[in-house]
């Protein structure tokens, strides 16, 4: 299995990255874009006029004594600085606005990938990781359109106006200052690789960190439970540190850019002023002339440095856009075949007849968690699935809403292949309630809507009230808006499961899988939650995953799975006329009861 966070090793260059990030990204800003450039334009312009103003100025004022341009020249500076100041502002507001959107745009785009993939990769990848993709990588991108694509262009076009006038102070002079180019774009081009190494393990560490710290929250009770806090903090301190170290290289290689840019530009500037030197002793320069050149020079400089630290901000950048099209291109196995149909269920009780044939299905080769496995659920009856732990039973269940295709043998509804229809249809012929209910952190009455988005308020109450969860929520201070906090953790057991139900009720679909529905609860949540799913059972047909037995007497036919294969089957009365597994389990839990009936009396 890919790690889709990790990052990969792709044959794509680095000018294939940008143009995609370019196409994907940029170009759909092109107008926000434009504008940044002209500002960009401007900006630089203004740069080269000011260096190219000191000759005037010493020309006219120094050696002319000019006095009726002693106002008119300063003012003209002041107003070329403003006019600087202006572009550089928008090309600042502009080019930012495009790196957020950008950030905004790819993060959309990760996440409906992520939310498109199958379990099996998901499984494969903690969550701390996928976080550190969204947040790190995301911004890492920004940074590289913003500061690093964005950045060269604007010190390039600074460099070409600066050089401009260099050339037209003295073209000889600056063809001799730019034999150090090579130099700076050959040590730029070696610490960008750096950079890009060091990024690569950084973000690398992020997610091991991330997936620390995700687990330690996730896992809070047994971490206070067991006293695990300095063990917690250990982990986190060794990945801190892992992380502090490739940061620290990418610290080292970015400010190592500048002294690099400096010992060329000074050299060259040393070159400069001997060579100009040997001239002027000679009469052949003059000095404004040369004092402009020299500020041209001087001012070369920066967009010079600029750009040896911009190109390892553009190789992080570029590192993180591997990581991020990795996450963004990575397809689901489990898709819709060519040509499938939309599933085709009668309303209950007529329609959802499920039927297994043969289902073999394997998570690990060599390793079946289903051998063989055939069984019936006739419509709008209720069948029951049981048997020790791993004998496959919730495997039934993923095979079955297709979170995975099964190795062999087929699953009919209604005689219709799952695998031959489409994944969206399927999925909203069934309803699933689960032992530890999920609510999402947002209002009682959205984690209800989950069930049909397209329902109205008055759907929405029927189906909390069909569930017995109506009365509690009203008693709630903010009652159908009321957020139920990360996981519905705000709420007991009980009312989670009631609202879980209470989804299931406005899904309304044709077949209902219960796996463990009432296993968590105690006595009276039990009751009332026993009732509310009578309820949603009736007419339905329903599929139950039980430990204990006692819920799944009536059953219409109880499987007995074991080692992945279907051990017995029947009703209650004639497993437990048979004396095989069925009845050992029933036996050793009515024991267990009547101990903790007996201890309780006591």
């Amino acid at each position: 299995m890919t790690n889709p966070a990790a990052p990969p090793d792709s044959a794509q260059g680095d000018l294939a990255l940008l143009s995609r990030l370019a196409r994907d990204y940029v170009v759909p800003q092109s107008g926000t874009l434009a504008i940044a450039v002209v500002c960009m334009v401007v900006g630089a312009a203004t740069t080269g006029v000011l260096a190219w103003m000191l000759d005037p100025i010493i020309k006219l004022l120094f050696l002319e004594k000019r006095e009726d341009l002693l106002v008119l020249i300063p003012l003209g500076v002041i107003g070329v600085v403003l006019v600087r100041g202006a572009a550089n502002y928008g090309e600042a507001t502009f080019i930012n606005t495009v790196g957020q959107r950008l950030v905004a745009n790819s993060q959309r785009d990760m996440f409906r990938s992520l939310v498109g993939y199958d379990l099996e990769r998901v499984n494969a990848v903690h969550s701390g990781k996928f976080v550190s993709n969204f947040l790190y990588d995301a911004t890492l991108l920004r940074e590289a359109v913003t500061k690093g694509v964005g950045g060269i262009a604007k010190e390039f076009v600074s460099l070409v106006a600066l050089g401009a006038v260099m050339i037209y102070q003295d073209w000889q002079l600056a063809l001799f200052s730019v034999v150090v180019l090579p130099g700076v774009a050959y040590a730029a081009r070696r610490l960008g690789k750096r950079m890009r190494k060091a990024s690569t393990h950084g973000m690398m560490e992020t997610g091991e960190l991330s997936t620390v710290l995700s687990e330690m929250l996730d896992g809070r009770r047994i971490v206070k439970a067991y006293a695990l806090e300095e063990n917690a903090a250990a982990r986190a301190e060794i990945h801190i540190g892992r992380r502090l170290k490739h940061l620290m290289k990418a610290v080292r290689t970015h400010a190592l850019a500048v002294p690099v840019a400096d010992l060329f530009g000074g050299l060259v500037i040393a070159a400069a002023i001997f060579y100009a030197g040997y001239q002027g002793v000679r009469g052949q320069v003059e000095l404004n002339h040369f004092a402009s050149f020299m500020a041209a020079m001087l001012m070369a400089q920066q967009p010079v440095r600029s750009l040896s630290q911009l190109w390892t901000t553009t190789s992080e950048g570029l590192a993180a856009a591997r990581r991020v099209f990795a996450l963004i291109d990575a397809k689901p196995a489990i898709v819709d075949r060519a040509g499938a149909r939309p599933l085709v269920v009668a309303p209950p009780p007529l329609g959802g007849a499920v039927r297994l044939r043969d289902v073999a299905f394997a998570y690990h080769e060599g390793t079946p968690a289903l051998d063989g496995i055939t069984l019936e659920a006739p419509a709008g009856r209720k069948i029951a699935l049981v048997g020790p732990s791993g004998s496959g039973k919730s495997t039934v269940f993923s095979l079955l809403l297709r979170f995975y295709d099964a190795d062999g043998g087929a699953i009919e509804i209604d005689g219709q292949d799952i695998r031959a229809v489409t994944i969206a249809s399927l999925r909203r012929a069934i309803a699933l309630v689960t032992q530890e209910p999920f609510l999402f952190d947002e209002t009682i009455r959205a984690n209800i809507a989950y069930g049909n988005l397209d329902a109205d308020d008055g759907a929405i109450l029927a189906a909390a009230q069909a569930a017995a969860a109506h009365e509690f929520i009203a008693a709630l201070p903010q009652g159908y808006d009321t957020r139920v906090g990360e996981a519905g953790l705000r709420l007991s057991g009980g009312q989670r499961q009631r609202i879980a139900i209470a989804r299931a009720m406005l899904r309304n679909a044709p077949i209902l899988l219960l796996d463990e529905a009432t296993s968590a609860l105690d006595t009276e949540n039990e009751r009332q939650v026993q009732d509310a799913l009578k309820r949603l059972m009736k007419g339905r047909t329903t599929i139950v995953i039980a430990h204990r037995l006692t819920t799944v007497l009536d059953s219409d036919r109880i499987y007995v799975l074991d080692k992945g294969r279907v051990a017995e089957q029947g009703s209650h009365g004639e497993l437990m006329a048979r004396g095989g597994l069925y009845a050992r389990l029933y036996q050793r839990e009515f024991a267990g009861d009547e101990t903790e009936r007996v201890a309780n009396d006591g």
